[in-house]
């Protein structure tokens, strides 16, 4: 089988390199173009694009670790993102739309000044190199079932491929390329993979009583649900990628309409990779959780189709890091080197920008000793704690209440206090970083809403770009 594995996944590579390599042309005229398509999307589009980017490593490999470990109440971890996606629909999806703006921190820059739009592009660049150390481990995890040694070689090839057509095809590629992906995924997890799951939930039956806790159990109690909530679901409600998908939409209608579809799809995603973790729980012997997808796939699946939904897995990797990619890189063109050096970063620039990002990227994730559930906490927690609550204020009336200072102070408070307490837990005071740099941002936001700048200070907005 790991022939034939390696056959289709050669294909697979194939065909969405020629199909990103085909969106060159459109992406090139200039970066709305390269960023966010032209802003062409219409509903279809939006959904591919968020649902493609939503599902990725959190909703397969991650998910699957979560309910392998802590039950039926692992499900937030994919619940908390749907119902931000959902957020997202009712409350924000138009209101983004409207500010026609290319990346997150260019929002946050037109409501709270230059220096917080730098800043807050810091935090999304730390974010997303991180998100995609993840997404490469979790490539790793796939491959290594698939294949029974390190993969070194197959993920540098498979990650060299998305690199180039993000790179010179950008938002065009990327959403092209997401078809192919998503309908793999379809088609391998919640079709062929939950499939033969179901036919092994006669073992259920044998797994403990707090297997079925829900909502909260004892492994993960409700301070752990609420720090999912936080930590995964906010971002999807507030989140840069994420919003690189609604600017990308023709309208503020495509745009509600792509978040709300995306996360009633997350949720279909969510409860079929929990179906099969709980099988794999049953079933198959105690190994790593993180290997739990993968591991239930060669058990359950029969060996040729085993191998269409490994390389499934392998899109739904790329689905998400392609994306990362070009977030990155569009905020390190727009929001930190063009401040810097007083003028807009040549187009040329920015795509070997992405080139550069992808390298650092994979070195990251294979010098980094850490699991797959540890990095996925790690890139959430810098973003929700630092960003969220700025975004949502700058989006509300109260927005412009807040001094460029405050705003500021709180992104950096939240993002280095919920950074450095996964490193070092005693900082958090034994609370959940996330929820601890949370809170230190909130309480420099609420002090800064209580003690409100003066009219005349406003930044003024900058014109949409």
């Amino acid at each position: 089988m790991p022939g034939l594995t390696l056959a289709l996944l050669v294909a697979y590579l194939a065909t969405i390199l020629i199909i990103g390599l085909r969106a060159r042309r459109p992406a090139g005229r200039d970066e709305v173009s390269y960023f966010v398509a032209d802003r062409s999307f219409n509903g279809f589009w939006g959904f591919i694009g968020l649902a493609s980017l939503t599902t990725g490593g959190s909703t397969t490999i991650a998910l699957a670790a979560f309910v392998y470990t802590y039950g039926l109440s692992g499900l937030w971890l994919d619940f908390a993102g749907a119902f931000g996606l959902l957020a997202l629909s009712v409350f924000l999806a138009g209101r983004v739309r409207r500010e026609g703006a290319v990346t997150l921190p260019e929002i946050v820059g037109r409501h709270f000044g230059g220096g917080a739009r730098v800043t807050a592009g810091a935090l999304v660049l730390a974010a997303e190199i991180v998100w995609f150390a993840l997404l490469a481990e979790a490539t790793q995890v796939v491959l290594t079932a698939a294949f029974g040694w390190t993969p070194t070689v197959t993920i540098l090839g498979c990650t060299a491929v998305f690199v180039a057509y993000t790179s010179l095809g950008g938002q065009f590629a990327v959403v092209r390329t997401d078809l192919v992906k998503y309908g793999l995924m379809v088609v391998g997890i919640p079709g062929i993979a939950l499939a033969a799951a179901l036919r092994h939930t006669s073992a259920w039956s044998s797994l403990p009583p707090a297997v079925w806790s829900f909502p909260a159990s004892a492994t993960l109690p409700a301070e752990g649900v609420l720090a999912l909530l936080v930590t995964i679901g906010l971002p999807h409600m507030v989140g840069s990628d994420v919003y690189a998908k609604l600017l990308s939409c023709r309208d503020e209608r495509a745009a509600r309409a792509a978040a709300a579809w995306a996360g009633a799809a997350k949720i279909l995603f969510g409860l079929s990779v929990a179906a099969i973790a709980l099988s794999a729980r049953a079933v198959l012997a105690p190994a790593a959780a993180t290997a739990t997808l993968p591991r239930a796939v060669l058990a359950f699946v029969p060996a040729p189709l085993a191998s269409l939904v490994l390389v499934a897995l392998v899109a739904a990797m790329q689905s998400s890091a392609d994306a990362v990619l070009l977030s990155a890189t569009a905020v390190t063109a727009r929001d930190l080197l063009a401040p810097a050096a007083g003028r807009p970063v040549p187009l040329r620039a920015a795509q070997a920008l992405a080139v550069v990002y992808g390298a650092l990227g994979l070195l990251v994730a294979l010098a980094m000793n850490r699991n797959v559930i540890e990095t996925l906490k790690l890139g959430y927690s810098i973003f929700a704690a630092g960003l969220i609550l700025p975004v949502l204020v700058a989006l509300s009336p109260a927005g412009r209440r807040v001094a460029p200072k405050a705003a500021i102070a709180s992104m950096g408070a939240g993002g280095a206090i919920a950074a450095a307490g996964r490193f070092w837990p005693a900082l958090a005071l034994g609370r959940d970083p996330v929820l601890a740099g949370t809170a230190a941002c909130g309480l420099v936001l609420a002090a800064a809403l209580a003690w409100p700048r003066a009219p005349d200070r406003r930044p003024s907005a900058a014109a949409p770009g």
